[in-house]
């Protein structure tokens, strides 16, 4: 990776107004970047995952052939749909449990969602509770 011009880096933290906190992470990551070999492409990617999982945002794995996700609306979803937990629907511990979660409608009660996973993941989650806009339906 290339050298950070840490002068740089402060002068973009003052004209953001980033908080003193905040910009000691980044100066400290930035340290640890700088020691890092990598191509561009792969400097590209590895920033794009670290930013999910320090997130506890999930990792959505990639397509199975002829699958398709898209938002869940309420209203169209009945028992025994395919659902996903959206990638980044939650935060901090709750985030590492739920986001990403494959599962399938076992019941819709007063607006709510309830979910059983089916995954293979644990902790099997067995009768959660979800808001339709924190899912998506496959769709043939």
């Amino acid at each position: 990776m290339p050298n950070i011009d840490e002068q740089w880096v402060r002068s973009q933290f003052e004209a953001a107004k980033v908080k003193v906190a905040s910009g000691k992470a980044v100066l400290e990551l930035l340290k640890t970047w700088e020691g890092i070999d990598l191509s561009e492409k792969q400097a590209k990617e590895a920033v794009e995952i670290f930013s999910k999982v320090a997130l506890n945002y999930a990792l959505i794995e990639p397509p199975v052939k002829n699958e398709r996700w898209e938002p869940l609306r309420p209203g169209f979803i009945t028992v025994g749909d395919e659902v996903r937990v959206v990638h980044d629907a939650y935060e901090g511990d709750l985030g590492r449990v739920h986001n990403g979660r494959r599962g399938k409608v076992v019941a819709v009660r007063y607006g709510d969602v309830i979910f059983k996973s089916t995954d293979g993941k644990s902790p099997v989650l067995d009768g959660a509770h979800y808001t339709p806009y924190k899912l998506e339906k496959l769709v043939s």
